[in-house]
């Protein structure tokens, strides 16, 4: 449904059109406190604030709004012509719900606009309930045949979205998430689609050994041993049935590595 607060147009679920993005202090927060909200990150453009709402006519949710501020000239001029990334975030997660990806469930997008002059936008997200980030879920694994299984879960998973077209251009383990507390068990979430893509078909196989790459350079050692590394890429190969493949997806991980003067533990 439409969203409106103050200037800002956009839409979002119903339960959420009286949420009100005008009052997060966004700007004060980087040098005060505020018990009402959590400053999650900041740069000169991007700011992700974390703070509870009560939806209509359901329980208190923990949310994550996001303002993303378009300064550059240049992004103004090209955001006449391409969606906003609030925009095709929110986008980006209804195509994942619809493959049977799960994400954080967006509910509000809304913009800053002059004429066609685009300022700013914004998005808000509901926490993923019960999850954890990637890495800590693998350190309070701490190793052995667990921690083994649940890479080569997170393994099967990642072939499954590749498979269904689904690209992520920042694939860490800050942007997986694992819900545990499952009868059927695990189940693994992409958080920040702002940098993503869909594919008619399965991700390229350069795009793919991209996303290996991002996973491995993104855990600490204590989260992953190079073993434990190892069985991470040939579970992969397995599920897509390219395990033949294996010394050449070693081969181009450590070039990527040398690229980005980034260690990959492997």
């Amino acid at each position: 449904m439409p969203y409106r607060c103050g200037r800002l147009r956009g839409f979002c679920v119903p339960e959420y059109r009286s949420f009100d993005l005008t009052v997060i202090p966004w700007n004060d927060l980087r040098t005060r406190s505020d018990s009402r909200y959590h400053l999650m990150k900041a740069s000169r453009t991007r700011c992700v604030v974390r703070l509870t709402y009560a939806p209509e006519g359901r329980p208190t949710q923990m949310v994550y709004a996001k303002r993303v501020l378009v300064r550059d000239l240049r992004k103004r001029l090209g955001s006449l012509f391409t969606p906003s990334k609030a925009k095709h975030e929110w986008h980006a997660a209804h195509r994942l719900f619809a493959l049977g990806i799960e994400t954080a469930r967006p509910v509000v997008c809304a913009e800053l606009r002059a004429g066609p002059w685009h300022y700013a936008n914004f998005l808000v997200t509901e926490e993923l309930a019960n999850a954890r980030p990637l890495a800590k879920d693998l350190q309070e694994l701490a190793g052995g045949e667990a921690r083994v299984r649940r890479l080569v879960q997170l393994a099967g998973w990642l072939w499954t979205v590749h498979r269904r077209g689904f690209y992520h251009d920042d694939c860490s383990a800050q942007h997986v998430f694992v819900r545990t507390n499952l009868s059927a068990g695990p189940t693994f979430a992409f958080i920040d689609l702002d940098n993503c893509r869909f594919h008619r078909a399965t991700v390229p196989w350069p795009r793919r050994v991209k996303n290996l790459f991002q996973l491995l350079r993104s855990l600490p050692v204590s989260s992953a041993s190079r073993a434990e590394r190892e069985r991470f890429v040939r579970a992969y190969l397995d599920a897509s049935g390219e395990i033949k493949r294996y010394e050449a997806a070693v081969a181009a991980l450590h070039r990527l590595a040398r690229a980005k003067e980034a260690e990959i533990h492997l």
